[in-house]
């Protein structure tokens, strides 16, 4: 992910500790913090200061009158971090990191994951973020990825029935134009080798998790 433009840090509820596993993340950039309704436990647990509340505060957030915030009605068509995100894209935010998105609820986990394809269609890039572990979003293309920070294991997770001409190199097990299925496991748990790894995927959509931090965050 291209950090050297304006983008959105956006925390959920989910708990994640003092944060520091986001530094290497922040290190270079201009963010913006948006705290999804209880988010922002989160961002005081890591000295963050918000620059937008919002959500429906039923899960542990509330207004706040030195920041901003947009009050949401308890019933409505998308969760909290959803209505965070669209706003940063209004804001002109392209790059968006996700946190305290996982862990739970599993629905909303899940949901949290998809929620990274609604974001690319809408012209973003976004990284769901947790102490352990990295997610983003593939729909075809060509990706080179630095091992920083480092993790130990690299999964391809099909979100199609088929993922096709995938190609792995500088990994433990390559992979050269092969089929990925849905439901099948042939993609996880690859682990990383040499400095960059290559990552090409045809026709489409995937996950790409690193997961297992190597670093002590």
């Amino acid at each position: 992910m291209s950090m050297g433009t304006k983008g959105a840090l956006i925390l959920g509820s989910a708990p994640f500790g003092d944060g520091r596993f986001l530094r290497p993340y922040l290190a270079a950039g201009e963010w913006m913090v948006l705290c999804a309704d209880g988010g922002i436990r989160n961002a005081r647990a890591a000295g963050l200061k918000p620059d937008l509340l919002i959500g429906d505060w039923d899960s542990g957030g509330a207004p706040d009158p030195d920041v901003p915030c947009i009050t949401l009605p308890a019933e409505k068509d998308m969760t909290d971090l959803q209505a965070a995100a669209e706003q940063a894209l209004t804001l002109g935010c392209r790059e968006l990191l996700l946190c305290g998105c996982t862990g739970g609820r599993l629905d909303h986990t899940a949901s949290n994951l998809v929620l990274l394809e609604w974001i690319a269609r809408r012209g973003g890039r976004a990284l769901l973020l947790d102490p352990d572990n990295e997610v983003r979003f593939l729909a075809g293309g060509r990706l080179l990825l630095e091992n920083r920070p480092p993790y130990r294991y690299l999964s391809v997770i099909p979100l199609d029935e088929t993922v096709e001409n995938v190609t792995l190199r500088q990994v433990k097990y390559p992979l050269e134009h092969a089929v990925l299925t849905r439901g099948d496991t042939l993609s996880v748990s690859n682990e990383p080798r040499g400095g960059v790894q290559e990552i090409i995927t045809g026709s489409g959509r995937a996950l790409l998790i690193r997961s297992g931090r190597l670093d002590t965050p």
